[in-house]
């Protein structure tokens, strides 16, 4: 240990002396000052080495005990039993991450005894069985580990209200997926008891239970916000994992048709929850006191569109509550970590496919734009302006900057597109065979992935030495009599074509080469037509110039997108 935590927990044991501090303040102290979160880490991967070895040798000695009822049961709560008595009396880090290893594995053969139906009853017990282990035992990370995952189990819960089925739901394991998690109801109680916690904590500090449970309520509160990044952004990150399903593009049924402003029980719950942290936030602050007008303001525009996301964004009031708790009380981690998960939130807002991008991006841009004038009209005044008498400084080198940057931002757009016209009036009409791919832009709509046909030949030069890190250049095609090319050769700087052959540009995208583009964008849900598609229709200059302007049939005929059939 080093002379500074020496003289810390020399410091501490004297204000415990005076009667300055609680008895467990020694405690968290040595938590607070333990190891890194990186010798724990390795510390743990070492105790695996031995525990799984001998869970290994013992289910090899007996296979059908340990996993078959009552037997799993008996393993389980013995390993729970003997890892809570040997925790409770603080043993070194070694056996610490032995004992936590012993814990895990007796949770798991309890979910082995459930026949891994984890129903309400069998959650409930895990439950309780986590949070007793972590009132009893006196090591604070396994106590945050445990909350952490009595918090998660706890959102598994079915509420019955939230299957509009009063009668099996609450029992059946089949009601509940990944799909629906966290609940929504099991998650808002989870919330307000975590937030409850957090503002009547500082009233329980001197108890002796007040250390386990503020670690329990630290995993916990990890937990949710976790779970709530997890249910927002799940339509992004687990696209097309389900089998049979289309996922990832907007062609599925039902894509692209939810209205963006929706009431529903859930969006009111969210907007509650909201309004109660803005309204708990302001009392405990006295804002009208101790606030200036401009901070106010900000936070009242804060609070506003926290309330508008609650209508488009799944658990915002969730995140936004426990973020206020955050500020008010000093957690500046779980602060951090709930202006993540609202970033996310946002991010998996414009990723969904339920409403339309052109309705997402409209509602971003008017309350940016909303934003943005009410922030200007928020602006403090000028040091001058303040003074009695000064004459207010001049706005026109700013106007003067705003102007200009609107000037050459719109100057080099109209280049760019009377390039583009050049190419597309004067330009041959050319074809290049390809083979589609149908993902989902994100970012930017629909589009049909492209990947031309180019030799192996010519990939195997373009992505060899000679070329070096250069992201563009040029190949050698020829046209039949239909006008499909078909690529020979890469360029070389100052080669004479020989009759009949044409340049065409070529640039690496995503790690491979394409021709010009390797994607062609239509409007959103029009994308049906497009799978006929086998040749993509280029116009070309002879200097190389070249660009994709649609697509075409295996008899050349030209595809348009069309909205998707219905279904009678």
């Amino acid at each position: 240990m080093s002379t500074h935590a020496l003289n810390e927990q020399a410091l501490i044991e004297a204000a415990q002396n005076e009667a300055l501090l609680p008895d467990e303040a020694s405690t968290i102290w040595r938590d607070e000052a333990g190891p890194s979160w990186i010798i724990t880490a390795l510390s743990f991967l070492g105790a695996q080495l031995v525990v799984l070895p001998f869970l290994g040798f013992l289910g090899a000695l007996g296979w059908e005990f340990f996993f078959d009822v009552p037997g799993a049961f008996m393993a389980g709560a013995a390993l729970i039993g003997g890892a809570a008595w040997v925790l409770r009396a603080r043993p070194g880090m070694f056996v610490e991450q032995l004992c936590f290893s012993a814990l895990l594995a007796g949770l798991a053969l309890l979910v082995v005894g459930f026949k891994a139906e984890l129903t309400n009853p069998a959650l409930f017990v895990l439950i309780a069985i986590m949070l007793g282990v972590a009132m009893v035992i006196r090591v604070g990370w396994v106590q945050r580990v445990l909350g952490f995952m009595a918090g998660g189990a706890f959102m598994a819960l079915v509420v019955p209200f939230e299957l509009l089925d009063v009668i099996e739901p609450w029992m059946s394991w089949r009601y509940w997926s990944v799909w629906a998690y966290p609940m929504v109801l099991s998650t808002v109680a989870l919330t307000l008891a975590w937030a409850w916690w957090a503002a009547r904590e500082r009233f329980w500090s001197g108890r002796a239970w007040a250390p386990a449970l503020h670690a329990v309520a630290d995993g916990a509160g990890v937990a949710l916000l976790l779970a709530v990044v997890s249910g927002s952004t799940r339509h992004f990150w687990m696209l097309g994992l389900r089998s049979g399903s289309p996922a990832g593009s907007a062609d599925v049924p039902g894509a692209g048709e939810a209205s963006i402003f929706m009431l529903s029980w859930p969006a009111l719950l969210q907007m509650a929850l909201v309004a109660a942290s803005a309204v708990w936030l302001a009392r405990l602050w006295r804002l009208r006191q101790n606030a200036s007008p401009r901070e106010q303001g900000l936070l009242v525009l804060v609070y506003a569109v926290l309330l508008l996301a609650c209508l488009v964004i799944p658990y915002v009031g969730m995140v936004a509550m426990v973020g206020t708790l955050a500020l008010a009380t000093g957690r500046r981690l779980m602060l951090g970590l709930a202006l993540a998960a609202l970033l996310a939130q946002l991010s998996g807002f414009y990723y969904a496919l339920a409403w339309p991008l052109a309705h997402k991006a409209a509602l971003l841009a008017g309350v940016g734009a909303a934003l943005g004038l009410l922030l200007w009209a928020m602006r403090a005044p000028s040091a001058s302006a303040s003074r009695p008498g000064a004459a207010p400084l001049p706005h026109w080198p700013t106007l003067v900057l705003i102007a200009a940057g609107a000037m050459l931002s719109l100057g080099m757009v109209h280049f760019d597109v009377q390039k583009k016209e050049q190419v597309i009036a004067q330009g041959q009409k050319i074809y290049v065979p390809l083979m589609p791919r149908d993902p989902r832009s994100l970012m930017q709509g629909d589009y049909m992935a492209l990947n031309f046909d180019l030799p192996l030949e010519v990939r195997q030069t373009l992505d060899g030495d000679a070329l070096g890190m250069a992201d563009h250049a040029q190949v050698v095609a020829t046209l039949d009599e239909r006008g499909v090319a078909t690529v020979l050769r890469v360029a070389r700087k100052g080669e004479a074509l020989a009759a009949g052959e044409r340049l065409l540009p070529v640039k690496r995208l995503k790690g491979d080469w394409t021709l010009i583009t390797d994607a062609f964008y239509f409007p959103e849900g029009q994308g049906e037509p497009l799978a006929l598609a086998r040749f993509g229709e280029f116009r070309s200059l002879p200097d190389g110039r070249a660009l994709l302007v649609g697509l075409a049939d295996d008899k050349l005929r030209p595809i348009t997108p069309a909205p998707r059939k219905r279904q009678p």
